[in-house]
């Protein structure tokens, strides 16, 4: 009985922590995201890291050297979002005209069946200075975060100059106990494979659909490409949230026939990125369930705003990899996880 009750008592001790954790982190959202972000992209760095060290280049170069690549691809990146809006903001009254003319057509030919369809009032639902702020909102969302580049440049330089004596600071830490070196190695490197290769099928998932739509001659094609290769770090539901603009754009710009094309577009790659090419590099036993992926979406949506959302998969996955490492709550891992067939 009574271990029965202590069992209870570690239950509701261990729930009353995490819901103080997490309101800590609700509150402290400004500073916690940049750092989540920092981690993130210190993450998905390490591998880089480790491949100018293998070359016998010392930590230090080393570390300028990712950094580098980091402010780089960075900088290049903001430019080609920058150029995307502003292009997609000039060409808003253009796709509203379009908009209106549509509208007008669906009305004119449902009078022809006794319908009526007041078309200004259906002008204000289908407004693309909505859809604009919406967006503008987003990327102002992120702005902020970026608001604070040169800390979270710092906090990866120190996390990447750290992580090379790291295993060193365990060994002391746990009385050189093997049991929490191997727990460390194992979750840093299931870690970095699952960053590793989620981040080259994203990029790849990007390119891949830019080329498409630049073919077909879609407005904006860098842009749906970018935004391919964010939310392709979302399994599932990303690639379908990817999907919608661009096919709304397409039906703007030409008719059903191309938007059609364009969602087949999407389907082909993310069956051939996401569900082919992704599992055979990175395995069944890292993934999540869809219903986890979902949640995960929601609460670190809700937690840390729109960079919440986008990280919310990685954040999920380093927990469930770091309950993996450890016998005592590898059962929650499990149930994190996708389906296992009998």
């Amino acid at each position: 009985m009574s271990s029965k009750n202590n069992t209870i008592y570690k239950t509701i001790l261990t729930i009353s922590g995490l819901v103080i954790i997490f309101a800590g982190l609700k509150i402290a959202d400004k500073i916690v995201v940049p750092f989540f972000l920092s981690m993130f992209i210190a993450l998905i760095s390490f591998p880089l890291l480790k491949f100018f060290q293998s070359k016998k280049i010392n930590t230090p170069v080393s570390v300028t050297l990712v950094l580098f690549t980091i402010v780089t691809v960075s900088l290049s990146i903001a430019a080609l979002i920058g150029s995307s809006l502003n292009s997609f903001r000039k060409s808003l009254p253009t796709y509203k005209e379009k908009i209106y003319g549509e509208i007008d057509n669906i009305s004119v030919l449902a009078k022809k069946y006794d319908i009526n369809i007041d078309s200004s009032s259906l002008y204000d639902y289908v407004d693309p200075a909505f859809i604009m702020q919406s967006v503008a909102n987003t990327i102002s969302a992120f702005g902020n975060v970026l608001t604070n580049y040169l800390l979270i440049l710092f906090i990866v330089m120190f996390t990447l100059l750290e992580a090379a004596g790291f295993s060193n600071k365990l060994k002391i830490a746990f009385n050189n106990s093997t049991q929490s070196i191997s727990n460390f190695h194992i979750f840093s490197e299931n870690m970095n494979k699952y960053l590793s290769i989620k981040t080259v099928v994203s990029i790849i998932t990007g390119l891949i659909i830019y080329l498409s739509l630049n073919f077909i001659g879609l407005d904006h094609a860098v842009m749906w490409g970018l935004i391919a290769f964010f939310l392709n770090y979302i399994p599932s539901i990303g690639s379908i949230i990817a999907s919608i603009p661009a096919i709304i754009i397409a039906l703007i710009q030409f008719n059903i026939y191309y938007a059609m094309l364009v969602a087949l577009i999407y389907l082909i790659t993310n069956i051939i990125m996401g569900s082919i090419i992704e599992p055979r590099y990175l395995g069944k036993e890292l993934g999540l369930s869809t219903l986890v992926i979902f949640l995960s979406l929601i609460f670190w949506g809700w937690l840390l705003g729109p960079v919440g959302m986008l990280l919310s998969v990685p954040l999920t996955m380093i927990m469930k990899i770091a309950l993996e490492s450890n016998e005592n709550t590898r059962w929650i891992s499990i149930l994190l996880g996708r389906n296992i067939s009998s």
